[in-house]
């Protein structure tokens, strides 16, 4: 290929040399558009980094794609320019490709038996084949001969088969990608779309026959109608991730019907909740793949949940022990207030206290539609729902649990109608960092100096700090997406779904519930300050009326309490440090790191490349110079760009396609000329841009205030460099009506493309700008001040990143010159702004100095723009 490539060139160079400059220029408008999506692409890649929006892995696999697809087309288009050079380039993209995609990959699975475990073989196996939860309650039965109930898990092995057999990944992948969680109404549509493929899916026969066994197995020593319940058991649940209340549990099914409620759990791995919780966590999906824990269901006289520290007063020794009536459903829900027995670790046998709760309903179950809710006995209902001995056996257990695993416990149990206790599940107490501080000491601003009405007096801590807010009354689950930013959700009860909008929430008032529900733990989690039980006064709570939550000493107030809010601990970002943010990380650096700066530099070389950006740089200025410099190299036929020659300190290569210069007829060989002035011009939009360079309000000097020399050596100081460096090198195609420029100013790109003629319906100007020198805050601030002045101008402008796409249309012949004018000065106003704009400036202040003729911004930056 590469032979019969060669032959054609060079018999069109020595035959034709016509048809090959009209086909280098086809191939040239061809690679300039791969550039342009490259350039997105990339942005979007560091858009995502750098502000760590909450993503599927799967957006920077698709991202990526798209962007490598981009680079290699680049690359096939420089080869079909100049067929004889470069073909090293390629190389280097496939070696670097090959490295991005190998951290893109997914880990290996195994989707080979076995698929299902017998429970007291879980142990001998490890938490990626049965999942954390599965893993955690098998150790503890064996290891310290806890009761659990019998049963086995279905393997992480078998959820990869019955993927791969359905064809599954693809299809899900795909929805992963275009996945935003920020909407829920996308968040819920793609919950729905993966759920129906997974319901509609088949269970392989592999599986059906090794569950049908395991449960016949395990059904010889039940009675007939054996009963289970499907517990979630995925990997990376139940970890310093709980998922607590994302996944699903399924209880009472009939032994026939386990396989179909075995794909229900499946799908709740795809659950909106799920995937919000997951992604906010920047944990990856195949970083959590399902097994499915299968126990015999215990018909319950009690349950409940045991932490084994108190949270309300970790330092006390204490641990709390909460108990409802029935199945638990209810407690971890968050639907009914539980006992809470506090029992001292230090000396397991006394008890410290009990509340007994109002229990006004209670779950049971129920064979046709598994469970219901009914009132409880009017009797029973304000009864202590646990005797003593069975308080101090689960106390005895939780310290047992703690010692055992080394870190507090969360702790699932139950009690069957003969008195015996299981254990149903445990693992860490998930604490946020702030509430050991916040509750070691008193707060800082008594309670006599602040003049705000209390509005709620009391209630118990779910997590601890302050929030303040407008109040929004949640009255139905359908209503989350309404939830503002910025406010305190008032609810009666706080269920596990309302995660998805928890970054909206600056505080959580809860009517009744419990410290040791679902929602609870992510409450804590996510730092977000909250209070349950807050009694009568949470009819008093207005919507849209601002309150002030001190989750410390659960007090609600009017109005905005500043000093509490000064001592508000701050968040902990799961984020940050993710397995997302740590594999994004690798990806940056082979795509967006930039070395080969300087093309007058001896690695301005295919070899020199050492990312993707870099072969896009050098794949763009190789174009560039083979487009517009043809006529300069030795045997040239001098049918090549101009040289521009003016009083703006920048190098520009100006290839006219069609009345863009002036005829003078006076100059017999003027086309041969390799110089051109700027007032041998006659392209409209040029001189438009030109005339907006020339401004005499732009600094291109040096000034003293600034340490330009220095940065002369990284990017052009003041813009000012050697007439002959390329390294300022700006390109442009005109005519008398259009123009396709491309300005270079160091490190930041601008591409503007124009038509500006006497037709107001056919101008436009597309505008793009890109890159820079300094810090990522510093494009940032650059970008939103190019934004703002577009927006004025009449622009249509999007940001990703420091890159912007802007479009203005249908500007009349005056207009679009003025327009221009306008956009050439910002052009040269901006050629550093990156290296010295700061977090504090107005920016909106700067927008209207630019727009009232100011251009050199530097030094009213120093003065931080006072009186600018």
């Amino acid at each position: 290929m590469l032979i019969k490539n060669l032959f054609r060139y060079w018999t069109y160079q020595v035959f034709s040399p016509g048809t090959i400059l009209r086909e280098k220029y086809e191939s040239f408008k061809v690679l300039l558009e791969y550039d342009k999506a490259a350039h997105e692409f990339m942005a979007s890649l560091e858009d995502i980094y750098y502000t760590q929006k909450k993503y599927d892995f799967q957006a920077v696999v698709k991202t990526y794609g798209h962007f490598a697809d981009s680079v290699l087309r680049m690359i096939e288009e420089l080869l079909k320019m100049c067929p004889s050079s470069y073909w090293s380039l390629k190389d280097y993209f496939k070696k670097f490709d090959f490295y991005i995609r190998f951290m893109l990959a997914p880990s290996e699975f195994n989707f080979s038996p076995p698929f299902t475990i017998e429970f007291d073989k879980i142990s001998s196996f490890n938490e990626a084949v049965a999942g954390k939860k599965a893993f955690a309650l098998s150790c503890l039965n064996n290891d310290l001969h806890l009761p659990a109930p019998k049963g086995f898990v279905i393997t992480t092995n078998a959820f990869h088969y019955f993927l791969e057999y359905n064809e599954l990944r693809e299809p899900i992948n795909e929805k992963l990608a275009d996945l935003d969680v920020s909407d829920t109404s996308s968040l819920q549509q793609t919950a729905l779309d993966i759920e129906k493929l997974i319901l509609n899916a088949i269970v392989p026969e592999d599986i059906d026959i090794a569950v049908t066994n395991a449960v016949n197995s395990l059904g010889q020593d039940n009675e007939i109608n054996f009963r289970a319940a499907l517990r979630s058991s995925a990997v990376k649940e139940d970890g310093k991730a709980s998922f607590a209340g994302q996944y699903k549990t399924l209880l009472n099914v009939d032994k026939k019907q386990i396989l179909n409620e075995y794909k229900q759990i499946i799908a709740g791995k795809y659950s909106a909740q799920a995937l919000f919780y997951r992604i906010s966590h920047g944990i990856l999906d195949d970083e959590t793949p399902m097994a499915v824990l299968v126990l015999e269901m215990i018909n319950s006289k009690a349950s409940g949940v045991i932490y084994t520290r108190d949270i309300e007063e970790p330092f006390s020794g204490n641990l709390l022990i909460h108990s409802v009536w029935g199945q638990g459903g209810l407690l971890v829900e968050g639907e009914v207030s539980p006992d809470v027995i506090r029992v001292s670790k230090k000396d397991p046998v006394k008890i410290v206290s009990t509340k007994i709760a109002a229990k006004l309903k209670q779950m049971v179950l129920e064979p046709k539609i598994q469970t219901r809710t009914i009132d409880t006995d009017q009797i029973k209902k304000n009864l202590l729902s646990l005797d003593e001995p069975s308080i101090l056996t689960l106390a005895r257990w939780g310290v047992s649990l703690e010692t055992h695993f080394n870190e507090p416990q969360d702790i699932e149990w139950c009690q069957d109608q003969s008195g015996k206790l299981f254990i149903l599940q445990s693992r860490p107490l998930n604490i946020h960092p702030g509430a050991t501080s916040n509750n070691t000491k008193q707060s800082q601003t008594p309670e006599n100096k602040i003049v705000n009405k209390i509005i709620c007096p009391k209630g118990e801590s779910v997590c601890s700090g302050t929030g303040s807010g407008p109040v929004y009354r949640l009255k139905h689950v359908s209503q989350i997406n309404h939830i503002p930013d910025g406010s305190v959700l008032v609810v009666r009860h706080a269920l596990p779904q309302f995660v998805i909008a928890i970054n909206k929430m600056t505080a959580i008032i809860i009517h009744t519930g419990s410290r040791a529900s679902h929602f609870s733990s992510i409450a804590r989690e996510y730092g977000v300050p909250a209070i349950v039980n807050v009694g009568k006064e949470f009819d008093d709570l207005v919507q849209g009326s601002r309150v002030t939550v001190d989750a410390d000493k659960c007090i609600v107030y009017k109005g905005t309490v500043k000093p509490l809010l000064e001592r508000t601990a701050p968040k902990e970002d799961f984020f940050k440090n993710s397995s997302f943010m740590t594999k994004l990380q690798y990806v940056i650096n082979f795509c967006a790191k930039l070395k080969l700066t300087d093309p007058e530099s001896d690695s301005f070389t295919p070899e020199g490349c050492r990312s993707l950006h870099d072969i896009i740089r050098f794949t763009h200025e190789t174009a560039l110079k083979e487009m517009f410099l043809i006529g300069n190299r030795k045997g040239g036929r001098k049918k090549g760009a101009k040289k521009l020659i003016s009083n703006i300190p920048m190098l520009f290569y100006i290839l006219d396609v069609g009345q863009g210069i002036k005829e003078d007829p006076k100059k017999n060989n003027q086309k041969n000329e390799k110089f051109l002035k700027s007032e041998d011009v006659a392209s409209i939009p040029m001189k438009a841009v030109l005339k907006g360079l020339s401004n005499q309000g732009i600094c291109w000097s040096e000034t003293s205030h600034f340490d330009w020399e220095e940065y002369d050596r990284i990017v052009m100081a003041g813009g000012i460099i050697s007439a002959d460096s390329s390294m300022f090198g700006s390109y442009a195609v005109m005519s008398k009506e259009y123009l396709n420029v491309n300005f270079r100013f160091g490190y930041h790109f601008v591409i503007l493309d124009t038509i500006c003629s006497s037709k107001k319906e056919d101008n436009y100007i597309l505008f793009r700008f890109s890159g820079g020198g300094g810090s990522p805050a510093g494009r940032s601030l650059r970008a939103n001040f190019i934004k703002g002045i577009l927006t004025r101008l009449g622009f249509m402008v999007q940001i990703k990143s420091d890159l912007i796409d802007a479009e203005f249309k249908h500007g009349s012949l005056k207009t679009m010159e003025k327009t221009l004018d306008i956009t050439g000065r910002l052009l040269g106003a901006t050629k550093l702004m990156d290296m010295y704009l700061k977090e504090n400036l107005n920016m909106e202040l700067m927008i209207d100095d630019f727009m009232n003729g100011r251009y050199d911004f530097r030094t009213a930056v120093d003065n931080g723009l006072k009186g600018a």
